[in-house]
């Protein structure tokens, strides 16, 4: 289980819920939740729920009833009835890796940890003076004196006792960053607001060196004197924060801030943006199209944004999917039909959103996806689940590393994949102007120049997700053969249709 990712993918990641619906002002939705935030997070997702589904764009589109369906099926972390979410996260910006994240979800009804522990078949532990409930799926469950329950992801006991005693003298007021503070204060009219902090994230040397190769900078011919000054100023960036807004469509829109007044070579800094979401293969075609304003110290673009695209990043977001509140509690062991044809339908949605994409020639995205689709099934709740049905999910997850591997440059090994002895290992940043650049450069020679293999390592591994194409298409072949035969048995064990 991975815990990198890029905070490009933070830019867009809880959108799908999302559209407005005159909301209640900020402090009335959240305030009983962001005391429970970690004082060091430096990212922040605050999403209203129930805004989102009494728009009329979630109307139309009933997305109420839509995810009630999906989460009784184990996608998704948010109870059906919730109103308010927010998620906090501790980013380690210099070694880009996500050290945890905490979700605080208002609840329609107050829980037990007891019945949390019982309903993921996991078990109860005590942590910092306070039970948790520990998931098998890598997350620890908690409530609150307030109507909500707490998820931390992965389960880390030592940043569990941390955020216990945090949250056993919560102050009445969020302990947030300045950034992350006025982000919360802006919230207002917003139904979705993710909130980046910045400040002294990045070294100006390490993003010159970096930057020196950057294809966006070097299409635009710039001069090595100006990439310094592009360096400084990309690193005074104060931080970044995404918004989303809805009526009858949804409208998107991502601003960073500087310290800098003016923001210098507005081109290339655009195209710097919107290079990096591609280098993390998590790029929606519309925001290449999307209007770019500069304010004073701030570039923001902004524009529509389509359900589809929105729902796939939220799942790059999104915690491991929890059990459904509907679901009876079963005795360890015990098999239902209910459970295996919940779980047989979330396999089934997770397969089909991925498949819908496959034929793209974006191979760094489409592996983002071919993962994250990979790890959905990974976090499914196996509770009460048939072999047959866990086998499938697991064999077919073992497939889609595979392709995702293959996408990025690594053919697949078909002997090795089906005798089960397949397994991979990548690494994926936190973006942010700096990791895709960072990594290619290198070499501190007295004129400060830059060597670098990039389009040759670029060139080479197009060149070999290219000529792999006939293994992934046989590998889908055999995900769809998989699937196929499974549910004939099935269909034949329990006499029902799956």
């Amino acid at each position: 289980m991975t815990r990198r990712g890029p905070v490009a993918l933070l830019l867009f990641a809880t959108v799908a819920a999302g559209a407005t619906a005159q909301p209640p002002a900020p402090e009335g939705r959240y305030s009983r939740l962001l005391p429970y935030v970690p004082p060091d997070s430096n990212v922040l997702v605050l999403v209203d729920v129930k805004a989102a589904y009494d728009s009329p764009i979630g109307k139309k589109e009933k997305w109420a009833d839509e995810y009630k369906d999906q989460y009784k099926s184990g996608i998704g972390f948010i109870p059906p009835g919730t109103g308010a979410a927010v998620i906090g996260s501790s980013i380690n910006l210099t070694t880009m890796t996500r050290d945890s994240q905490v979700g605080v979800i208002g609840s329609p009804l107050q829980q037990t940890v007891k019945y949390l522990a019982e309903r993921d078949g996991g078990t109860t532990t005590e942590i910092a003076g306070r039970p948790f409930a520990l998931s098998p799926r890598d997350v620890y469950l908690a409530t609150l004196s307030v109507p909500a329950t707490v998820a931390l992801y992965p389960a880390d006991r030592q940043a569990a006792a941390r955020w216990s005693r945090h949250a056993s003298g919560a102050p009445k007021a969020p302990a947030l960053s300045p950034f992350l503070a006025g982000a919360v204060a802006k919230a207002d009219g917003k139904i979705v607001t993710v909130a980046v902090d910045l400040t002294e994230s990045q070294d100006p040397t390490m993003l010159r060196l970096g930057l020196s190769v950057s294809p966006a900078v070097v299409a635009a011919k710039v001069m090595p004197e100006d990439v310094g000054r592009i360096a400084r100023f990309i690193s005074s960036a104060k931080g970044l924060t995404f918004s989303a807004t809805a009526g009858e469509a949804i409208t998107g829109s991502v601003t960073v801030e500087f310290v800098e007044k003016f923001v210098i070579f507005r081109p290339v800094i655009r195209a710097l943006f919107l290079e990096l979401l591609d280098e993390y293969g998590v790029a929606i075609p519309a925001v290449s199209t999307w209007e770019t304003t500069y304010g004073e110290g701030s570039m923001t673009l902004s524009g529509p944004l389509a359900p589809d695209d929105l729902r796939r990043v939220l799942s790059l977001f999104a915690f491991p999917g929890a059990a459904s509140q509907d679901d009876p509690l079963l005795r360890p062991g015990e098999v239902t039909a209910g459970a295996t044809s919940r779980y047989w339908a979330a396999t089934n949605t997770i397969l089909n959103d991925v498949r819908r994409q496959r034929e793209s020639k974006d191979y760094n995205k489409m592996a983002t996806w071919h993962d994250k689709a990979a790890d959905q099934l990974e976090h499914l709740n196996p509770t009460g689940v048939d072999p047959l049905a866990l086998k499938a999910a697991d064999d077919c997850a073992r497939r889609l590393k595979a392709i995702a591997m293959s996408l990025r440059g690594v053919p697949i090994d078909t002997k090795a994949l089906e005798a089960k002895g397949y397994y991979t290992v990548h690494t994926t940043g936190y973006g942010g102007w700096w990791g895709g650049w960072r990594r290619w450069g290198w070499g501190w020679g007295r004129s400060t120049a830059v060597n670098t293999n990039y389009y040759e390592i670029t060139g080479q591994i197009a060149k070999v997700s290219a000529e792999d194409q006939k293994r992934r298409i046989e590998t889908w072949g055999q995900i769809d053969q998989l699937m196929s035969d499974t549910r004939r048995q099935l269909n034949e064990k329990y006499k029902l249709p799956f």
